[in-house]
């Protein structure tokens, strides 16, 4: 038996798959706006907790209060606790993972982990025997007053081979250069935050500065509604001489014309995704931009999905954009939204043939379908 389809039916069906197709999107856009996690990155990360005793084989038995206990992932520093008057501990491993060894008192335990977030795991770990030397660690500054160099572990003296978070912070008119130690090892030198692994010795470790502050860098645009610009570096204030990625999103209505600084330079001022080289003071940079013509501007996602902004199917989307989004208010807003947030999404989605496969058939397939097919009711 054929079942017929009503004509309320089949617009009830267009306008489920409709909103399917726009749900999808709209859950891309929160993706890239940070208010859902993406799905293809799976779930938050969370840490992986060990707990357990620290002991020593000869003499047997814990170690005693106060023993540092400290887990590594691929020989970076990602976990730190003092054992108690029991010699048990308990430390949050951050990810990513892999193989977690672990040191006590600086010491190499025999024990190792697999690092599994979310995962809670007891381990008692031994080493061979408390090292019984321990080192001042002497944290300075170079040139005097020209900032702070401070041991975050806070527990000296230590044991050869114990890992130290060290912090410079430069002072006002100075920057933060690199670290400098007679003997031990830095994780980075070139680092503000970092960990330095103790020698058999005493050491001084120096922080050193130079002239030249940091400043800040606050993006504009111009006009308001024309788009958006982003410091996708994203790590402001910078040091003079700094490249900072940039990149512009025109809005609605509008197309990139160029960007404008009152110091500092461009490689490129009239690309919409260029960098920006630090001048020695704050600066603010515009990107400007103009009214677009009829029928211009950029499907992001479509053009990601099709590997061509020349596809048919783009057509249709833009004279849907222009003929019916952009003659009411709601539909500008909702373009203009698309445009600050579909771009990392294309991004994303460009770089992988199955996933634009996926939102090819999925997405944009289904709703230039329905445009097509209801192109009449919407005019109307």
């Amino acid at each position: 038996m054929i079942r017929q389809t009503s004509g309320n039916d089949l617009r009830r069906r267009r306008a489920g798959r409709l909103a399917g197709a726009l749900g999808l999107l709209l859950a891309l856009a929160l993706m890239a706006g940070g208010v859902l996690p993406a799905a293809a990155d799976g779930p938050p990360t969370w840490p992986s907790v060990f707990y357990g005793t620290a002991s020593t084989v000869t003499p047997p038995g814990p170690v005693p209060e106060g023993t540092l206990v400290q887990a590594f992932v691929s020989g970076e520093l990602r976990g730190n606790d003092e054992t108690d008057a029991q010699g048990n501990y308990f430390l949050y491993v951050e990810g990513p993972g892999g193989t977690v060894t672990f040191k006590v008192a600086g010491a190499v335990a025999n024990q190792t982990a697999i690092w599994e977030g979310g995962e809670t795991t007891k381990l008692d770990l031994t080493i061979p025997a408390l090292p019984t030397a321990k080192y001042g660690l002497t944290m300075a500054v170079s040139p005097v007053g020209t900032g702070n160099a401070t041991d975050m572990t806070n527990s000296s003296p230590y044991a050869a081979g114990v890992a130290v978070t060290i912090k410079a912070v430069a002072a006002a008119g100075y920057h933060f250069v690199s670290w400098t130690a007679p003997a031990g090892s830095l994780a980075s030198a070139s680092a503000a935050q970092t960990t330095f692994t103790m020698p058999s010795q005493d050491v001084t470790v120096t922080a050193n500065f130079a002239v030249g502050g940091e400043y800040t860098l606050t993006m504009a645009v111009s006009p308001l509604m024309g788009g958006v610009a982003y410091d996708t570096t994203g790590t402001s204030p910078y040091n003079q001489g700094e490249a900072v990625s940039i990149y512009a999103v025109p809005g609605s209505g509008y197309q990139f014309a160029g960007w404008a600084a009152p110091a500092g330079s461009f490689v490129n001022a009239l690309a919409p995704t260029t960098i920006f080289t630090m001048p020695a003071q704050d600066v603010i940079v515009t990107a400007t931009f103009q009214v677009a013509s009829s029928g211009g501007g950029v499907c992001f996602i479509a053009t990601a999905a099709y590997g061509s902004p020349d596809a048919e199917q783009i057509d249709v989307l833009r004279e849907f954009r222009d003929g019916v989004l952009l003659e009411s208010g709601v539909g500008s807003q909702f373009v203009d939204l698309y445009y600050r947030l579909s771009p990392p999404i294309a991004d994303f989605i460009s770089g992988n043939s199955l996933l634009r496969t996926l939102v090819r058939e999925l997405l944009v397939d289904p709703v230039v379908w329905v445009v097509e097919a209801t192109g009449d009711i919407w005019r109307n």
